[in-house]
């Protein structure tokens, strides 16, 4: 038969137990608002004592067995893995979108008079100016001028901001590998801090929430995979390769060549497999690297939209700089002289293509030599003619499928419509599991008032028993021992 002062350490042991439950509550309730926070769950066990001989005794009140946070560790990788998806669709279609938006600039209606300023307006009028030119409008010579101005100065705008986009994006890519890096380094100071903060068995919450917001964040920049080891410590690898092993981190090294950049383990000399995130669509979206002449034809490559989209309009420029090039110098100005180009280099070491070439000086300080014809009569407009004609030949060349210059925009257009349509679509899906997962984890770590509520009472009303089970104890105690006494 049990002793009866063991009904003490019984009922003392209920008390603690469910003060310690009180106590999670309150900071539950406390942090309800808390970002980042983890709900505390408490775990209590039986008490085992030593019997006679050393045999279990059982029945000898409870304990705190462990106060933990409520995490499901296979939730926080998920939701990782799909964020760094989510981060990289949402910024692929913000990237797309900038690049239309640059063309679609061109297309905003001038309010006072209506007139589209489109790009391809401005192809339109360039041309018509050559047709006002064969029927001899008066000026006409100066208005090609104007429009061959207007022309190339509007293609090289837009590519030098496409340029400056993949600038941009360049800079986000050094940017987001040393806040990588540092994040890792703050890892490696978190799991020192829980290593040391836990070596007597109790988690602490608190650190362990730090490094968890920490890593959503890492996955928002790279395809992290987060692996706890049993000191408490966490490694993170991307593409197999440990970014952080205990106490050690491998640095990611930016380097830029040809016009692309390359992310490497700076201490492996290993090429980094990055594939998904923000830097993975920052790395596609710098590369202005071609895969072939967009002076002749247009092929997208599939890598950066913004390249492309560079290759579409260069080929779109240099075609008709060519024709009207090679029409004009196959005749002869009002002098009798063979005619001169109408477009030239700007700077005579680099090709002729979008953001090098400008009007002619010597035809913009001389519009009488503009060869408008073959033989350099005043009537002779057979040269213009042709020039005219080019608008609607199919001179153009889209993924091997020859275009006019309507069709060849139209379709330019069309195919960044659907890229973005695509990369927002596929967004949309990702946010969608994102919010899934991230309910998930809420409904497993966040903090219920409702649920805190109900936990209260029930400890309140365990803890208020034991204390009435002691309280009787102690008045029974008493009575035997005044009897006693007697």
């Amino acid at each position: 038969m049990r002793s009866t002062f063991n009904l003490y350490n019984i009922a003392a042991t209920g008390m603690y137990v469910n003060q310690a439950g009180l106590s999670v509550v309150s900071n539950n309730l406390s942090n309800i608002m808390t970002p980042g926070y983890s709900r505390q769950k408490l775990a209590s066990v039986e008490r085992v004592g030593s019997g006679a001989g050393g045999s279990p005794s059982y029945g000898c009140g409870t304990s705190v067995a462990k106060i933990g946070r409520a995490r499901d560790s296979f939730l926080d990788q998920t939701y990782r893995q799909v964020n760094g998806r989510a981060v990289y669709y949402n910024l692929k279609y913000a990237l797309i979108e900038d690049g239309q938006k640059l063309l679609n600039e061109y297309g905003v209606k001038d309010k006072s008079n209506e007139s589209d300023k489109g790009l391809q307006q401005t192809v339109k009028n360039f041309f018509n100016s050559w047709d006002q030119l064969s029927k001899g409008v008066e000026g006409a010579r100066s208005t090609i001028v104007g429009n061959a101005t207007a022309l190339v100065n509007a293609f090289n705008q837009i590519n030098a901001q496409l340029q400056e986009m993949q600038q941009d994006a360049g800079n986000r890519v050094k940017d987001s590998v040393n806040m990588l890096n540092s994040c890792a380094r703050e890892l490696i100071a978190l799991n020192r801090e829980i290593v040391r903060a836990e070596s007597g068995g109790v988690e602490n919450g608190n650190l362990r929430d730090q490094r968890d917001a920490l890593l959503d964040t890492m996955s928002s920049l790279a395809n992290i995979s987060a692996i706890e080891q049993p000191n408490g410590s966490v490694d993170v690898r991307i593409g197999g390769v440990a970014l952080v092993q205990g106490d050690i981190t491998h640095n990611l090294a930016v380097e830029e060549t040809d016009g692309s950049f390359a992310i490497k383990w700076a201490e492996l000399d290993l090429a980094a497999d990055i594939s998904s995130g923000s830097i993975k669509v920052n790395l596609e979206e710098s590369d202005r690297r071609t895969g072939s002449d967009a002076r002749y034809t247009f092929a997208p490559q599939g890598g950066s939209t913004l390249t492309d989209l560079r290759q579409g309009l260069n080929h779109m420029l240099t075609t008709i700089v060519s024709k009207v090039n090679s029409l004009l110098q196959s005749g002869k100005d009002l002098y009798g002289n063979t005619g001169e180009a109408l477009f030239v280099k700007i700077n005579s070491d680099e090709p002729l293509e979008a953001g090098n070439i400008k009007v002619n000086p010597v035809i913009a300080n001389n519009v009488n030599k503009i060869a408008a014809g073959v033989s350099g009569a005043q009537s002779d407009y057979s040269v213009a003619i042709k020039i005219n004609g080019l608008q609607n030949e199919a001179i153009f060349n889209f993924d091997g499928l020859p275009m006019t210059g309507t069709g060849f925009y139209q379709a330019l257009i069309s195919w960044g419509g659907t890229l973005g349509d695509t990369a927002n679509s596929k967004y949309d899906t990702q946010a969608m599991l994102l919010m899934q997962v991230s309910n998930q984890r809420d409904t497993v770590s966040s903090v219920s008032q409702d649920e805190e509520m109900s936990k209260m009472i029930v400890y309140q009303n365990a803890y208020n028993a034991s204390a009435r089970v002691l309280s009787t104890i102690d008045s029974l105690v008493s009575d035997l021992i005044n009897k006693l006494g007697r």
